[in-house]
């Protein structure tokens, strides 16, 4: 148990590193108690001076709650005591117990977020212990047993119903989490049969052209060839076919339905690549965006050119679809060993529309066809309100 303490957090929100549970209505309701509390204890309780610190040690387990609810449990315990204590020393007119509605309303927010962010053990643990705290104080006080056990008895029902909502809500956000989890795993998936498809364009492309060379080889020079060239064409054409054929299979594999209809063949025509940005920029350009293209000449391989165009072509729908006219600098050099692809936009000029809801899969494409060469991909706000995305590839053979 003192393993599962030292790790609850409030859950963060999905994507972010943020609590999910919003901030202000946690500061509203800790001001509203402490005012509220600093004159009950003040005017009906006769604390004098110590009202103010103790009505702050009732309101600031709400507030401490957002951020650490193990430790704002512990804080509410002891602001559950320390009033009814304090109280009988001070010979009260009227002593506060646990079970007081103003002080419920501290402890329900308190133990609703301690069941939402830890384990069921140190949940129920935290329950018993509130309940014996409060009943210790209580128990010594000359009350009619009647109204002491409705007191408990309102009292244990309350925090148990806070702390039943609070686990439910987090049965709830565990359960979306892993229908999340397996639906992107999903997709990362069917990304990358995606991308074992146009990869398996490009390749095929060339070996057939291998294929059809080799086989048309000896018809095509001059004087013609000997037998044992021709056979050595002839291998090159049965290996070159080979490859097809095995690129076929594995493809089947990826997409789960078996060889692909023999009808269909490979697809000989290459994807785009680096000679192509031109065009792609300019059909953004007439989309509205501003775009500037710089692009070094370089000599890329197939998929090393092919993963340049799909970076900048998703990096500029994502452009298009969420920063609307934004001025865009499109930039693909050489460093060293490595090719840098930079897509960087300015904050857009105007708010953009509501989109349709994609596929998610951008980004997990971007990287997905960057991690399978060996690159890195980052991606990030820029200081001025922009957005930026950054491929580095390895040059390998193909530079």
């Amino acid at each position: 148990m003192l393993r599962d303490l030292r790790g609850v957090r409030v859950p963060t929100a999905p994507g972010s590193d943020q609590p999910m549970l919003r901030r202000r209505p946690f500061v509203v309701l800790a001001c509203g108690l402490l005012i509220w509390q600093a004159l009950f204890f003040a005017v009906s309780g006769g604390f004098g001076i110590l009202a103010v610190p103790v009505a702050a040690l009732v309101a600031g387990p709400v507030l401490w709650a957002w951020h650490r609810p193990v430790a704002a449990w512990a804080a509410m315990t002891a602001a559950a005591v320390v009033p009814t204590g304090l109280g009988l020393v001070l010979d009260s007119l009227i002593v506060p117990l646990p079970w007081y509605f103003d002080q419920m309303l501290a402890q329900l927010p308190v133990m609703y977020v301690l069941a939402l962010s830890a384990g069921v053990r140190v949940t129920a643990a935290a329950f018993v212990l509130t309940l014996a705290a409060g009943a210790a104080v209580a128990l010594p006080q000359d009350m009619e047993p009647d109204r002491l056990a409705r007191g408990l008895l309102s009292w244990a029902l309350a925090l148990l119903t806070a702390v039943i909502l609070g686990y439910a809500r987090r049965v709830r956000r565990l359960a979306t989490l892993r229908v999340a989890e397996e639906v992107g795993r999903l997709r990362i998936l069917e990304e990358r049969a995606r991308i074992a498809r146009e990869l398996h364009d490009v390749v095929a492309h060339h070996m057939s052209v291998i294929a059809v060379r080799a086989a048309s080889a000896p018809y095509r020079i001059p004087g013609g060839v000997n037998e044992e060239v021709a056979r050595e064409f002839a291998d090159l054409n049965a290996a070159a076919r080979a490859s097809i054929q095995d690129m076929r299979h594995l493809l089947g594999a990826l997409r789960g339905s078996g060889d692909a209809p023999r009808s269909q063949g490979p697809q000989t025509e290459p994807q785009p690549g680096l000679d192509d940005l031109g065009k792609l920029v300019e059909s953004v350009r007439r989309a509205g965006v501003p775009v500037r293209l710089s692009a070094a000449d370089l000599e890329l391989s197939p998929v090393q050119s092919v993963t340049v165009y799909r970076v900048v072509q998703e990096a500029l729908s994502n452009v298009v679809r969420h920063a609307p006219a934004a001025e865009t600098t499109v930039t693909v050099a050489a460093a060293d060993d490595r090719v840098t692809v930079e897509v960087e936009n300015r904050p857009p000029r105007r708010p953009a529309a509501p989109a349709p809801a994609g596929s998610g899969l951008g980004l997990i494409g971007m990287r997905e066809r960057v991690a399978a060469l060996g690159g890195r991909l980052t991606t990030g706000a820029t200081d001025e309100g922009g957005f930026a995305v950054r491929a580095e590839l390895p040059r390998g053979d193909g530079g």
